[in-house]
């Protein structure tokens, strides 16, 4: 890709235009009364309007660097809170996993434990000659992509699970709910967990960098020590037939460590083959006489001996999605699918034999027996069961299962001007929208497969949008007339190939151009700079301070741009698995043209993050979690803050997305939400209202949208998009 390159001149913009109208219009057009999804609550005194045939008169325009801005703002009525509730706004089924359960209810073929993403319907236990879920159990409190890890005991019929730091556990006789074992201490994530002989549970930590185990017998669980100073992770754990335990680490100088279940501090460190300073082991498997081992951006398979702990070799096929059929015994088979063909791979000479097509190119579970392997993977309604037979080479029976939908947490809004409402989903694969007028919904088509969880997104003009994909910093392109069609969307760039990128949360529109700044990816510090042609649709250039970061070791997080200058905030948080940058967040201002900084300065000392800038009448707006702030564009100085909550900088680990500002046409108002506060800023009025009242305890995530026509959207209770009542509620007259 060109790291220059010179921006084309585009026409004027559907969105500019609708813009320009809500500046001259003087900024809000009111949310109606009642839609199909509103609350009932009593609409807000209409104001006279004014005689046929004559305009409204509007506000003045705001005057350059305008001293309304910089005024103490009085405290004026809180609003109504939501007015409009759109629950369930990005409906999903995605699966995360399926674990056979041997034994249960003796059923001739195992029943199925399956977990989709999401904070709803996580856990649905299936018996496969039904068809549907027997039991659907929503956790509550449950990590907002929903289980992370399940493993069956079939000694005891209990199936083990996690979300969040919490052990859980499921068993038949209260199929309805699940039990709380407990947490482990220090842990904000726990990973795939493992059973030993003696059936004792044993898993992965974040950010403890160390395993845990939960001991059945005393119902206690116990944290172990760090595997290594530089290890945050330890996602991926397996065990062998002697009780030794096999860990693998990330994001820095991710390797293995060994250990013996009875004595986890007497470990044995292993580094892969070829080193490298950043990423994770992706899976570890005991097959055999080998433990394979496979890592991030390697698509071999590596193999270890146990006995020796040294590699031995690789498995140049990549198996899909990393999965194999169970452990079996040395000179036994296992199988696993390569581009929708069943391979069997024998432990004593390590050679592959094709069996033949099959119709799952990403196996969620493989079970062999006797007679054949049943392979199991994801349709759009649910579950695709195959089952292969040695006998006949083919697939000798399909069966499908439905699932229980879903929802995805609400991560990133978009006011479009075609009137809805877009959202991305946290873990989620796809796009989702709400028309907030009639109720209707829309889902991006199940052959698209670019998208994953979209930080953030931005319309340039009716026809262009342009979405920041998490995981690998994809840049996509959306076209609105093709939204239908997997066509519809291009990738752009894959960021972290060569910039070492994660997640684009930064965007910005002018004229003619697109820009983004972004959060680097695991282990590493330095966000980019880039601009997107969006008449080529290519990304013209890519700044990274030579690898350490447009603005060194910051994230670029918040991007605000005119015809001359892209200014941007930043985070001192950096990729996970490494400490945050020492220092405030920091703004700067840069020349489009030459792609020289004109400033960079901190202007909130006691912030580490500064999100969401605006450009108001000449100002620039910022917001931390504390407020917001004006900055002057010529400097880069703090000129007023604006303290909208209790929150307090010092105190809070800086993040991407802890708070943010939805402009409302010219900015006469703005709307900032930030730890669980959100307020409604008139600066021409000189007042600030909280949007709720403690009676409807009304809570709003750090997510908002702004719709050209001056309606301002939240979300609240994860999953329930909201929109915002943006009018101070009357006074009410004192009793005579």
């Amino acid at each position: 890709m060109p790291h220059d390159g010179n921006p084309s001149s585009h026409p004027a913009t559907r969105r500019a235009v609708l813009s320009l109208a809500a500046v001259l219009a003087g900024g809000v057009a009111l949310s109606p009364g009642h839609s199909p999804t509103s609350t009932d609550v009593p609409a807000p005194d209409t104001p006279k309007s004014a005689p046929s045939g004559t305009p409204p008169a509007g506000p003045p325009p705001f005057g350059n660097r305008d001293p309304l801005l910089t005024k103490t703002l009085k405290k004026a009525q809180n609003t109504r809170g939501a007015i409009a509730r759109f629950e369930g706004a990005f409906p999903a089924l995605n699966t995360k996993a399926v674990v056979s359960l041997p034994g249960l209810y003796k059923a001739k073929n195992p029943w199925l434990a399956v977990s989709i993403v999401g904070p709803v319907n996580q856990l649905q236990i299936i018996n496969p000659e039904a068809g549907t879920p027997e039991h659907v159990v929503s956790i509550p409190d449950s990590h907002n992509g929903g289980l992370e890890s399940l493993i069956w005991d079939q000694r005891s019929t209990t199936l083990y699970l996690t979300t969040g730091p919490t052990l859980l556990a499921w068993n038949p006789a209260s199929p309805k709910t699940v039990r709380r074992i407990g947490n482990v201490p220090g842990a904000t994530t726990l990973y795939e967990l493992q059973l030993d002989s003696a059936g004792n549970i044993w898993g992965g930590t974040y950010p403890n960098g160390s395993t845990f185990t939960y001991t059945v017998a005393s119902q206690k669980i116990r944290a172990h020590s760090r595997l290594a100073p530089d290890t945050d992770y330890v996602r991926r754990l397996a065990i062998g037939p002697d009780d030794t335990i096999w860990a693998g680490t990330g994001s820095l100088n991710p390797r293995l460590f060994s250990f013996p279940a009875a004595d986890p501090g007497r470990r044995t460190e292993i580094q892969l083959p070829n080193p490298m300073p950043n990423g994770f082991i992706s899976s570890i498997r005991v097959q055999g006489n080998r433990v394979v081992v496979t890592a991030s951006d390697i698509t071999e398979q590596l193999l270890l001996d146990p006995g020796t702990k040294k590699w031995v070799g690789s498995l140049d096929r990549a198996w899909a999605s990393r999965n194999t059929s169970g452990p079996v015994s040395d000179g036994d088979r296992f199988y696993s699918v390569t581009d929708g063909r069943l391979h069997a791979t024998g432990t004593d000479t390590w050679q592959d034999t094709m069996l033949g097509p099959i119709g799952i190119s990403a196996p969620l579970e493989i079970r062999a027996d006797a007679t054949g392997v049943l392979v199991i993977g994801e349709i759009p309604t649910g579950l695709r069961l195959e089952y292969f037979g040695f006998a006949s080479g083919t697939v000798e029976s399909v069966h499908t299962l439905a699932l229980t939908a879903g929802e995805y947490k609400i991560q990133s809004l978009l006011g479009h001007s075609d009137g809805n409402i877009y959202v991305g989903g946290y873990m989620g694969q796809g796009l989702a929208s709400v028309n907030p007028d009639t109720g209707a919904r829309w889902h991006s088509p199940h052959e698209e497969k670019l998208i994953n969880q979209i930080e953030a997104m931005i319309e340039f003009d009716a026809e262009h949008s342009y979405l920041g994909s998490y995981g690998s910093a994809d840049i996509i392109g959306l076209e609105s007339a093709k939204k239908d069609s997997a066509k519809g969307y291009t990738r752009l760039e894959r960021l972290s190939r060569e910039y070492h990128q994660s997640r684009p949360f930064g965007w910005a529109a002018n004229a003619k151009n697109v820009f983004l700044g972004t959060v680097p990816d695991y282990g590493r510090a330095g966000g980019v700079l880039g601009m997107i042609d969006p008449q080529a649709n290519t990304v013209d250039w890519v700044l990274d301070g030579g690898g350490s970061g447009f603005v060194k070791a910051h994230s670029i997080i918040g991007l605000a741009a005119d015809e001359r200058f892209v200014y941007g905030t930043t985070s001192v948080r950096n990729g996970y698995g490494i400490p945050d940058t020492k220092g405030p967040g920091k703004v700067f201002k840069l020349e489009i043209k030459t792609r020289k900084k004109v400033w960079e300065t901190a202007p909130v000392s006691d912030a580490g993050a500064l999100y969401a800038p605006k450009l108001i009448a000449g100002w620039l707006v910022v917001a931390d979690i504390e407020g917001i702030n004006v900055i002057d564009t010529a400097t880069g100085k703090l000129a007023a803050r604006h303290r909208l909550t209790q929150a307090n900088n010092a105190a809070s680990r800086p993040g991407w997305a802890n708070a943010d500002i939805a402009q409302v046409g010219d900015g006469s108002k703005v709307v900032h939400s930030a730890a669980g506060t959100t307020t409604v800023v008139d600066f021409r009025g000189g007042t600030r209202s909280i949007i709720g009242t403690p009676e409807t305890k009304d809570r709003f995530g750090s997510r908002l949208a702004a719709t050209p026509s001056g309606r301002v959207f939240g979300y609240t209770d994860k999953t329930v998009l909201v929109e915002l009542d943006l009018l101070p509620r009357p006074s009410r007259p004192r009793a005579p």
